[in-house]
């Protein structure tokens, strides 16, 4: 299925904030009450930038930008920029400048930009933006000018949609349409939602029936509006972009974002009648409806039988046990083996952050299959003397086997050691030293000597 998207007939205002803090999701809603006093409608792209739509001919768009930016630093103490486009993409790129693209300029303005310009598309990822710039497309312009096919090929669906994006063909509007009636999820508790968590509890079950039903219509959607009623008859409403691609987890977690930022702004309040902040209706809406082919998802992006019941198995998990039952583990950043990994509860946090390059004395690959069994051991010499690691990084003799268990193993290769000085300027200071043994029933252990004293912190396959 897809779907042709037309042109809007009026102008994008993009705003976003200079100084925001983007993991303080929930504080951004002070912020889109204040623009709520200049526009009717606000759409969140993400914490601290939004878009709003501008119709053409409806006056100086010089002094708008300015009367928002002064609204918003009046009411919430924040410098913003502004940029005005024909086009959202040509928006977002306007408001890292503050610029008012002409009208009908948006492909020229575009032309000039840099391939990294891309990422902000949310389709292209800086390690494809690297290999258009070895192939020699520095600019959006050149990208533009590629076939469009030839892109598609060799870079999928997603880079063909932020091609179009580059030259201005594909466009959406930003003002709202109803979503169709059965692709809107809403949840009414027989119970009414007190507190923000019981609320989040119930918006993951929800965005699951929401993407479920679009994925059996092979839809996705580009936004989402999500709606919170109270039992006193208020109600709250807010538009967010979306990755088209967004998990049931990631669009859960825009859910609590909201729910947050409306209590701290007082939906929530304090009052003798608790049950008059209650959420008793939570709704979610699509919109901005492409095809999963479009969304750069095609006929492979579906999980199979296993991966459902695996995911299934490990909600279950979760809800027995709680949401930090579930973990995840990565490599990250660090030198030791406990600073190697780094763990995340499954679809509740982000996963913890890869390595951003080599770290000097590190340990190199492969690296130890099981860690943090720390078994106390003595390493011995030919004559059954322990053998200590020097301050000057060398061993005071050869190692011949060690203790472990009350038996002694013979070493039959060995490799080391490796002296450690860590943070030798603060109260945290280490100093330790790493060695590699084969034993000769067949194991390989990784040992440490710390303060005179060894032990094997990792065992090899």
């Amino acid at each position: 299925m897809s779907v042709r998207v037309r042109r809007a007939g009026g102008r994008v205002l993009v705003m976003r904030l200079v100084d925001w803090d983007a993991e303080d999701a929930a504080a951004f809603e002070p912020v889109l009450d204040a623009l709520d006093l200049l526009t009717p409608y606000v759409e969140v792209l993400e914490p601290g930038v939004v878009a709003v739509p501008l119709r053409r001919g409806a006056g100086d768009e010089a002094a708008f930008c300015e009367t928002l930016i002064d609204t918003v630093s009046g009411l919430v103490d924040q410098d913003c920029l502004t940029g005005v486009a024909d086009g959202l993409f040509a928006a977002v790129l306007a408001a890292r400048e503050g610029r008012i693209v002409p009208a009908g300029r948006d492909a020229a303005f575009l032309a000039r930009r840099d391939i990294r310009d891309l990422q902000a598309t949310g389709l292209i990822d800086a390690d494809t933006c690297e290999t258009l710039r070895h192939l020699g497309i520095s600019t959006l312009g050149a990208f533009r000018d590629l076939p469009g096919q030839a892109v598609a090929e060799r870079f999928g669906a997603a880079a063909r949609r932020a091609q179009l994006l580059a030259s201005g063909q594909l466009a959406r509007p930003l003002v709202p349409r109803p979503a169709a009636p059965e692709l809107t999820a809403t949840d009414t508790p027989e119970t009414p939602y007190a507190t923000v968590e019981q609320a989040v509890f119930a918006a993951r079950p929800l965005a699951e029936r929401l993407l479920t039903a679009l994925d059996e219509r092979n839809l996705a959607c580009t936004r989402v509006t999500i709606t919170a009623r109270t039992g006193s008859g208020m109600e709250r409403r807010r538009t967010w972009q979306l990755d088209p691609a967004i998990s049931a987890a990631e669009l859960a977690r825009r859910v609590r974002w909201q729910l947050e930022g409306w209590l701290a702004t007082g939906t929530a309040s304090e009052t003798a009648d608790e049950t008059a902040h209650a959420v008793t209706v939570l709704e979610l809406a699509p919109g901005g409806l492409i095809g999963l082919v479009a969304a750069g998802r095609g006929l492979w992006g579906d999980k199979g039988a296993r991966d459902v019941k695996a995911e299934a198995a490990l909600r279950h998990a979760q809800s027995r046990f709680g949401p930090d039952a579930v973990q995840i583990a990565a490599a990250t950043d660090g030198r030791d083996l406990d600073e190697r990994f780094g763990a995340a509860a499954w679809e509740v946090e982000h996963a913890p952050p890869p390595p951003s390059g080599p770290w000097p004395g590190s340990l190199p690959d492969p690296l130890p299959t099981l860690i943090g069994t720390d078994d106390a051991v003595a390493v011995l010499d030919a004559t059954g003397a322990p053998v200590q690691a020097l301050a000057r990084g060398d061993l005071s003799a050869a190692p011949a086997r060690i203790a472990l268990g009350g038996k002694q193993i013979p070493i039959t290769a060995w490799a080391g050691p490796w002296p450690v000085s860590e943070r030798w300027w603060s109260p945290a200071a280490r100093r330790y030293a790493r060695l590699q043994v084969e034993l000769a029933d067949g194991r390989a252990a990784l040992l440490v000597c710390e303060g005179g004293q060894w032990k094997a912190v990792g065992w090899y396959d």
